[in-house]
């Protein structure tokens, strides 16, 4: 058979596509081969740090290869975040985190965004609380709010940074209430923790897993559990909607790839995922530590993430911390 014209050029596109898709095809068929590098873009000993270690484990186990976890660390987040936008779609590089991502993308340089990446599971799902100094004349979030209405500004509200969760947390709350705080940054939770406990701030969000130190050591007093149930461990916390204040401000991280990631590469870890964070053994290490485990499927946590990020978008905007060019 001759070749001529356009024609020749179309069949060896064609050709060539097929081998590349059989070529991809057969190197994600032997996934995983080869220990898998799970990043975490902040230094040891934070809630990401701690959460991710716990589930190393067991995602080694159910991949059947060693999770080599690592910390890349620098630009606030922005350097480990990048290394993982920019690695091999491959299954080889994975990631635990993108709450702050959903701040960061909006706020600072760096052409980081939520969709640059495959999102394989939610991870956890951890209510903020609201805490006090024990010496606070605050005893439940009415005289917290009572006080801060009648004197707008008055309440020093310790954040572990501008523009963080825990500074977003407080502004939307603020937002929904009427109320009007004074924001005071820290570089990251435990400076802020220290801050309530030498009284330098009235208040701060958080997770319960930050404040339970200082909390048993009876130095600060937990008014509210920003969820729709109380904490087991702390039962007699009540929540912000038992006090009158619809609220609710979860903490989350999900596993995440590169985008572009092979649909049966992404099968195998989705289920390696599925496995470890519905394991009853992981379930009760993250409860021991205050946090929730709550698995939820790539795709139904994409959608809800779709709302997430325009919640993120207009806050950011209406407080003037995005970033500008």
């Amino acid at each position: 058979m001759v070749w001529k014209g356009s024609s020749f050029w179309l069949w060896a596109l064609v050709l060539l596509l097929g081998l590349l898709s059989s070529e991809g095809k057969a190197l994600s068929a032997g996934y995983p081969s080869k220990p898998v590098e799970l990043v975490i873009p902040w230094p040891a000993g934070g809630r990401s740090d701690i959460s991710t270690r716990l589930m190393a484990p067991f995602l080694e186990k159910n991949l059947g290869v060693p999770v080599v976890v690592i910390n890349k660390v620098g630009g606030g987040g922005i350097l480990g975040m990048a290394h993982v936008r920019d690695a091999k779609p491959d299954g080889y590089t994975l990631s635990s985190g993108g709450m702050a991502m959903a701040n960061f993308q909006y706020q600072k340089p760096g052409n980081l965004s939520l969709w640059d990446y495959t999102w394989i599971a939610r991870v956890y799902w951890t209510p903020q609380v609201l805490a006090v100094n024990v010496k606070s004349p605050f005893k439940d979030l009415k005289g917290l709010v009572d006080f801060a209405k009648a004197n707008p500004g008055k309440l020093r509200h310790g954040n572990t940074a501008t523009g963080s969760t825990t500074h977003m947390c407080s502004e939307d709350y603020a937002k929904k209430f009427g109320l009007k705080f004074t924001q005071v940054p820290y570089k990251g939770e435990g400076d802020t923790v220290k801050g309530i406990g030498s009284g330098e701030v009235d208040f701060a969000f958080g997770l319960m897993l930050v404040f339970r130190p200082l909390l048993e050591d009876g130095k600060l007093r937990i008014l509210g559990v920003a969820d729709e149930k109380r904490n087991p461990l702390f039962p007699q916390v009540p929540t912000f909607r038992e006090q009158g204040y619809d609220f609710s401000a979860p903490t989350w991280e999900a596993l995440h790839a590169p985008k572009g990631l092979p649909p049966d590469v992404y099968q195998k870890i989705s289920e390696a995922a599925r496995k470890s964070l519905t394991d009853p053994d992981l379930i009760g290490k993250f409860g021991k530590i205050g946090m929730n485990i709550s698995h939820q499927a790539g795709s139904e946590f994409t959608e809800w993430l779709k709302t997430y990020d325009k919640e993120i978008k207009d806050l950011t905007m209406e407080l003037g911390l995005q970033y500008k060019k």
